[in-house]
């Protein structure tokens, strides 16, 4: 997945640490920001979680990346905000790198929107993801059809 950059160990939104800033990563216990504002909320305790600023496809399949490199140059990396709401009304904002060389598919996004959602609920879990890397043998990351249908099929089958 370029959405959730999978590690047997855990599952980031966007790029992992080492190449960006801050970071965040998901675990079964809950949700952790790595970098300048360390935290970590349990998932009872997350009421929301979304990524704003994603690159995606437009629907003319001219990659809205396509148009940010010839603005920023081809080597900088596009920024996303993690946006954590919790049990208490606190927000946070963290900002992450897309993992994504150029943009994600429409579809890649909204769906792990939803299973993000899922995390949230405690209708799934991030261990599920990690399952999966150490249970499939890989050679490449999964090409977009391929990374659509394993979303797809964590969103219905948590």
């Amino acid at each position: 997945m370029r959405s959730l950059w999978i590690t047997p160990e855990t599952v980031y939104l966007g790029a992992p640490p080492g190449t960006t800033p801050s970071a965040v990563s998901l675990a079964p216990d809950g949700l952790t920001a790595i970098g300048p504002r360390d935290d970590s909320w349990p998932w009872q305790h997350v009421t929301t979680v979304t990524v704003e600023d994603v690159p995606a496809r437009t629907t003319t399949g001219r990659p809205f990346a396509r148009v940010l490199e010839v603005v920023l140059g081809p080597q900088s990396p596009i920024e996303m905000t993690v946006r954590v709401e919790t049990a208490d009304g606190s927000r946070f904002g963290i900002p992450v790198h897309s993992a994504a060389a150029f943009a994600y598919s429409v579809r890649e996004v909204e769906l792990s929107q939803r299973l993000l959602e899922h995390f949230v609920q405690g209708k799934a879990s991030p261990a599920m993801l990690t399952d999966w890397l150490m249970n499939s043998p890989r050679s490449r990351t999964p090409r977009l059809a391929e990374r659509e249908s394993l979303l797809q099929h964590w969103t219905e089958n948590p």
